[in-house]
């Protein structure tokens, strides 16, 4: 990593930490890993080594890197010279490919990031039912604005008790005001849903939570916790928000609300939604839709919305999604290799677990069950992480890290079954090499 860590110490002259997103100096190894290029479920570093990466853009390349139909539609919308903050042909065509295919989108709109989806959702919410507060679950993570970078990472002796989650700022700078505005529960627990309903269902203008519950790895919710966050949204007139910037496209065409059989009133798509270009959506019902300028008083605006580049992009991913077989292969891909993953640590009597769903999976250490909520996930071992992450890397297998908490990793669809074998016997190494430290 010679190269790394000499243009690590160069960027740190100009650029702000050394990096341009904090999360990007992996902790495992105490600086970021500099990748020169990627191509399908591989990328290789400025030193020239190969990888196969289980982080896959932070599941946005979930074709892979390079892939070639995104690759063409991309060229093609450059040499057309990618005209952008103008509305043309491409925008309408992948509205209507986004509402055939998620079940909650009548209209839509494009804007660049997962941050900027929940943030207009949030704001089209309030403008829809005149109501301000806004419930969300202990944990889920919705962007990096301050309505919502509350009780995103909250430490675990300051937790507080269940009833009342502590609203534990994600970042200096949040005004501790805006915190008022938030209600808290943990997620999975229809009791205390139930009871936070009692409390403040008059003043919700919204819920919105992950549907998977993939940034704390992987965690599913449970039947009569849907089914309780549906019902209670609906008595009270409150808009029920998923938060699809991870899940969307991870195990269905459909996203999690069609995998999960429970379709909300608005949700955000992100990441995988633009092939690896920088573009997210929100969406739902046209009633609620309506409320957006020009037809409504809601403001959403910007230059880069909808960029020629990245629609084109993600009218070739869409597609790519939809097609017959895409599906079947990343379950086996994914059995292959989260069967394979959690095989290796009881060889080796390492005492984790992966639980998984579709292209995304976490990895828990030290827990004796599998975990229902931020609650469960906050207690696994972050050190043990840390050690098994850089023994991964200094085999061959890229594990991104978020300071060593239970976080999501993933495969891309170019991963074929024999590159899931390959990936196995490295980490197999990798496991023994940190078993012997």
């Amino acid at each position: 990593m010679e190269r790394t860590i000499e243009h690590f110490r160069r960027a740190c002259q100009s650029l702000a930490g050394g990096v341009t997103s904090s999360t990007r100096v992996n902790k495992a190894l105490g600086h970021p890993l500099y990748f020169d290029r990627g191509d399908g479920c591989r990328v290789w570093d400025l030193d020239g080594t190969e990888y196969l990466d289980l982080c896959c853009s932070h599941g946005a390349t979930l074709l892979g890197h390079g892939e070639r139909r995104v690759r063409r539609a991309v060229e093609a919308a450059i040499e057309r010279g990618a005209p952008c903050s103008y509305e043309n042909e491409q925008h309408a065509e992948l509205a209507e490919l986004l509402c055939e295919t998620v079940p909650c989108l009548e209209r839509v709109r494009f804007t660049g990031s997962g941050t900027e989806a929940t943030l207009h959702c949030l704001r089209l919410a309030r403008a829809f039912t005149g109501r301000s507060k806004i419930l969300k679950f202990e944990g889920n993570f919705h962007g990096y604005h301050d309505q919502v970078m509350y009780a995103i990472g909250t430490p675990a002796d300051q937790l507080g008790p269940e009833t009342q989650p502590t609203r534990f700022p994600g970042s200096t700078g949040m005004p501790p005001v805006l915190g008022e505005l938030l209600v808290i529960v943990p997620y999975n627990r229809p009791d205390l849903l139930e009871a936070a309903f009692r409390r403040h269902g008059h003043e919700l203008a919204a819920v919105i939570g992950e549907p998977v519950y993939y940034n704390a790895g992987c965690i599913l919710p449970t039947p009569d916790f849907l089914d309780a966050l549906r019902r209670l949204t609906r008595e009270h007139g409150v808009l029920l928000i998923f938060d699809e910037v991870l899940s969307a496209f991870r195990m269905a065409p459909g996203g999690a609300q069609q995998y999960l059989g429970v379709t909300p009133d608005l949700c955000t798509l992100g990441k995988a939604v633009g092939g690896g270009y920088p573009l997210s959506v929100f969406g739902g019902g046209k009633d609620i839709m309506d409320r957006l300028m020009p037809t409504g008083d809601c403001q959403h605006s910007g230059t880069y919305n909808g960029h020629p580049t990245a629609v084109a992009a993600a009218l070739a991913a869409v597609r790519a999604y939809r097609e017959p077989g895409f599906y079947e292969h990343i379950h086996a891909v994914a059995q292959k290799l989260y069967d394979g993953l959690n095989g290796l640590f009881q060889q080796h009597r390492v005492a984790a677990q992966v639980q998984g769903l579709g292209a995304r999976f976490g990895i828990y250490f030290g827990l004796v069950e599998a975990p229902r909520n931020y609650r469960d996930a906050v207690l696994h071992q972050r050190e043990q992480m840390l050690r098994f992450i850089k023994a991964a890397i200094n085999h061959g297998v890229y594990f991104h890290d978020y300071g060593g908490a239970a976080c999501h990793h993933g495969f891309c669809a170019a991963m074929t079954l024999a590159d899931a074998d390959e990936a196995l016997r490295r980490l197999d190494r990798a496991i023994g090499a940190m078993q012997r430290e």
